[in-house]
């Protein structure tokens, strides 16, 4: 706890107590200007810039759910919003709606406000799983972004029950960041506070506020390397697509986007591209998953990544990589040798330092395990140092990893080189000091040969 600023223990005590005001009925009755909504003539913002799968789109349609590797037939409407034996985070994905866009991929508008209307009926008011400002915030930027297309052919009733519920939750939003975690889920709540404020009528001051605080955020959170402070490819590449988004929705109204925004996407999409294996897909640093290759290009094209024109080191984040060699026989290496992530927010830090990827050719070698659940009885198996291709000492964790999201001792002197030219043998060299408590300092060094004939490694 002594990470945590006390600002952050605050507002969290704050946001658990104002649960019991917005389940009470006083909350209804101080609700304003919400009952009849409009939307302006630029209400539908959203800029579909990454397609649906109308795979998907039609087992949805059919009532076949499938998130985090789990897969329920929930019926259309669902039997229920809120299944048993799943996650909380299989629910969240549930309330999230993105999924509209397979829907829209396979062309079932019926069965998307079949499930909308439902939910309406469900959670048209506070909630506190399904208002959870994480979910809310995802849901508001996938209605806006699809909101034109899910209302056509729709009965008066429908439409103004969807606009009373757009205006109703951004209000609930601006009034509930989660300003006591901030990192990428306070980015999401501000990017959904941007498209409420171009799309809800009279409400221009979400607009403004989510702007002002998003351009605010990105100065806290963007490194000076361009990658984001959490250090996980995974949150990286959300963090680069939210403000693909947001570049594309402001430029669809005509106004641009601002200076530092377009700065932001082209150093993200340049420290993203350090992090991507031959294979073209993600190094599983820290919290990552697989995402396909096809989504990765996807992201750095958009972002008007060079390829001759990628970093070979990050230095603020702490990543390193070397490619030596050619075609299907090159040897590549993306190296860990970073902090594990701001002391306030490290939930998605394992305890990975110095650990390492080997690629010959599009082929891995040496892997890390990455993650795919948070509230599992792996979860902090999977954070662990033994899941990483790291030196563990006597059994114990580089970092003490602990409650889905918590890290305790942890490296605090963390040092990474990278020595050699463009051609030529080139060494990664690192340390940490993880270990300190038990009198032992970590140090690594992996050596690539100059034509990629071999790769050799030394731990100390």
């Amino acid at each position: 706890m002594r990470f945590v600023p006390p600002a952050a223990l605050l507002w969290r005590l704050w946001a658990r107590g104002k649960r019991v005001y917005y389940a009470s009925p006083l909350y209804e009755v101080g609700r304003v200007r919400e009952g009849d909504a409009s939307l302006a003539a630029v209400a539908w913002v959203g800029v579909e810039l990454f397609p649906g799968d109308a795979n998907a789109g039609r087992a949805l349609a059919v009532g076949q759910f499938g998130f985090v590797g789990v897969n329920l037939e929930l019926g259309v409407p669902p039997k229920s919003w809120l299944p048993k034996n799943v996650s909380a985070l299989w629910v969240f994905n549930l309330h999230y709606f993105e999924w509209l866009a397979d829907l829209r991929a396979a062309g079932k508008r019926a069965e998307a406000q079949a499930l909308v209307a439902d939910w309406l009926v469900a959670f048209g008011h506070y909630h506190p799983l399904a208002w959870h400002p994480y979910p809310t915030s995802l849901r508001l930027v996938a209605w806006l972004t699809h909101g034109k297309w899910l209302l056509e052919e729709a009965d008066a009733e429908f439409a103004k029950a969807f606009y009373a519920a757009v205006a109703r939750q951004a209000d609930y939003l601006r009034w509930n960041c989660e300003w006591d975690l901030g990192g990428n889920h306070l980015l999401k709540n501000l990017k959904a506070l941007v498209y409420a404020g171009l799309a809800v009528e009279g409400r221009r001051e979400f607009f403004e506020f989510g702007m002002a605080e998003l351009l605010r955020q990105l100065r806290v959170q963007l490194l000076a390397d361009g990658a984001h402070d959490e250090r996980s490819p995974l949150y990286m590449a959300q963090v680069l697509r939210d403000l693909l988004e947001l570049r594309a929705v402001l430029k669809k109204q005509g106004g641009g986007a601002p200076k530092m925004l377009e700065q932001a996407v082209v150093g993200l999409g340049r420290a993203l591209a350090v992090l991507v294996h031959p294979d073209g897909k993600l190094a599983l640093f820290n919290d990552s998953a697989e995402m396909s290759a096809e989504y990765v290009e996807r992201l750095l094209r958009l972002s008007g990544v060079d390829s001759d024109d990628v970093p070979e080191m990050l230095p603020q984040a702490g990543f390193v990589r070397a490619v030596r060699g050619k075609g299907d026989a090159a040897l590549s290496v993306v190296m860990d040798g970073g902090v594990v992530g701001p002391d306030s927010n490290p939930g998605h830090a394992h305890a990975d330092t110095l650990s390492f990827e080997l690629c010959c050719g599009r082929e891995r070698v040496v892997v890390n395990c990455g993650t795919y659940a948070y509230q599992h009885a792996l979860r902090n198996v999977l954070r662990g140092t033994a899941a990483h291709s790291a030196v563990v000492v006597d059994g114990v964790n580089s970092a003490e990893v602990w409650g889905s999201f918590r890290v305790g001792r942890r490296p605090r002197e963390v040092r990474l080189e990278r020595r050699g030219q463009a051609v030529g043998e080139v060494a990664l060299e690192g340390a940490h000091d993880g270990y300190r408590h038990l009198g032992v300092l970590c140090q690594r060094k992996i050596l690539l040969a100059g034509d990629g004939s071999r790769v050799q490694g030394e731990d100390v």
